[in-house]
């Protein structure tokens, strides 16, 4: 009786349906559920100063750009100015209503019937 009742009682502690869920050899639930948590976390906390970091370095660039645009804007403007005076003080460069007005020379392209016919306005 010994034996049976040693031999009903392993059959029974080592059946699978003798333990319980806290009893089993798995690992706990819970316990990944956390460590997975715990990893996602870390990896968003990294994401995030990388992604900040990302966004000074193309703000930097992006009003590097802006100032680099407006100096040359500018530069443009001044260059321009610089070259308008510069032909404007050689005199006119448009032909004159007299054909000798070019420098006191007289103009092989326009003759003195021609000025009859050119308008004040294209004379400008």
């Amino acid at each position: 009786m010994k034996h049976l009742l040693t031999l009903i009682i392993g059959l029974l502690l080592f059946s699978p349906t003798a333990h319980a869920g806290w009893f089993s050899s798995d690992p706990d639930p819970l316990a990944q559920a956390q460590e997975k948590i715990v990893v996602l976390e870390n990896t968003l906390s990294t994401q995030t100063t990388t992604m900040n970091r990302w966004q000074i370095a193309t703000g930097s660039l992006a009003i590097g750009c802006i100032m680099l645009l407006i100096i040359g804007a500018a530069l443009g403007a001044k260059t321009r100015q610089h070259h308008h005076e510069s032909t404007r003080r050689l005199g006119r460069t448009s032909p004159s209503p007299s054909p000798t007005g070019l420098n006191g020379r007289k103009s092989a392209f326009v003759d003195e019937a021609s000025d009859e016919h050119t308008h004040s306005t294209l004379a400008a």
